[in-house]
């Protein structure tokens, strides 16, 4: 009967395969391991094998024989392992007309910045005047106010769309003064005098119909005028002929001249009891156009841009 030793030494001797290299070195290399017995060291033919070879450890385990061949082969690094990459783009962002996107930017430019659209150069007015048009004649209005599509909530998210906020003017297609325009035919725009703007601060609704001011802001004091405030109702239509305009009639027409608040006027067309309309063709909670005609038959649009400024400095 075998010693322990003996055994020991047989066993790591069939655990272990001698080869030669291109080198001439001896190299052993490692089999599958059996049980608890260790991977064999290199051997020293000068040494006794008993000091060379350590006792079996009851914590070895197969781990150490592992293959580190490449990718499926026990090969635990799966960085370098090439996966296929899902696509997280979209097709939305892709295909958003390039005039919405640049009117988008550049109105709220305007906005943030305070500049009078009729300042704009001619270069500018006429860039932004094609981005315009080719918003309202290509992009489909993201909230359908006029029920094209028979969505019968179009009119009842178009008031909760402006319900409560405040929207100043920034571009109009007009020309660039009072005296040049077109009159505007009874539109929010409509014979605008020079440096001014206006804003729409619209109140709440019961059911299409609402409250709202009428703003008329001058960047520089004309006459020691700051603003005209027109306190008005306003409503939305419901009816087929025109479903979705909204219109407004001036009430109470005060203004801020020469320091002094609140005296009645009635000058720059705001006339107690005069109706206004804004023929909605755009409009996405954010931005709204409006479509009107010059005395000569031109079709004008305005641009009105969200003001969170105003709705919290009021």
């Amino acid at each position: 009967m075998m010693s322990p030793t003996v055994s020991s030494i047989m066993a790591t001797l069939l655990l272990s395969l001698e080869i030669n290299s291109t080198s001439g070195a001896s190299a052993f290399v490692g089999l599958p391991c059996i049980g608890n017995i260790p991977q064999p060291q290199n051997l020293d033919a000068n040494r006794p094998l008993r000091q060379q070879i350590a006792p079996p450890s009851r914590k070895t385990s197969c781990e150490t024989t592992r293959l580190h061949s490449g990718s499926g082969f026990g090969n635990t690094n799966n960085s370098k392992i090439n996966k296929p990459k899902l696509s997280t783009t979209t097709a939305s962002s892709s295909s958003e007309l390039f005039e919405l996107q640049e009117l988008r930017a550049q109105l709220q430019t305007i906005l943030k910045t305070n500049v009078l659209y009729q300042t704009l150069s001619t270069e500018k007015r006429a860039e932004l005047t094609k981005y315009v048009k080719a918003v309202v004649e290509k992009a489909e209005s993201p909230i359908d106010f006029s029920n094209k599509s028979g969505n019968t909530m179009g009119i009842a998210r178009f008031v909760a769309g402006i319900e409560g906020k405040s929207w100043r003017m920034v571009y109009s297609t007009e020309g660039g003064s009072g005296s040049e325009e077109g009159g505007g035919g009874g539109s929010a725009a409509g014979g605008l005098p020079y440096g001014s703007t206006v804003i729409l601060r619209i109140g709440e609704f019961m059911g299409t119909d609402g409250k709202m001011d009428y703003l008329l802001k001058f960047n520089k004091q004309i006459m020691g005028l700051n603003e005209l405030v027109a306190k008005s109702t306003c409503s939305v239509d419901i009816g087929v002929v025109s479903p979705g305009l909204f219109s407004f009639e001036y009430e109470d027409i005060k203004t801020n001249i020469f320091g002094i608040s609140n005296l009645p006027v009635g000058f720059f067309g705001l006339l107690k009891g005069r109706v206004n309309y804004i023929d909605t063709v755009w409009f996405d909670g954010e931005r709204w156009i409006e479509r009107n005609y010059a005395e000569n038959g031109d079709v004008v649009y305005s641009v009105y841009v969200r003001d969170e400024e105003d709705e919290k400095s009021n």
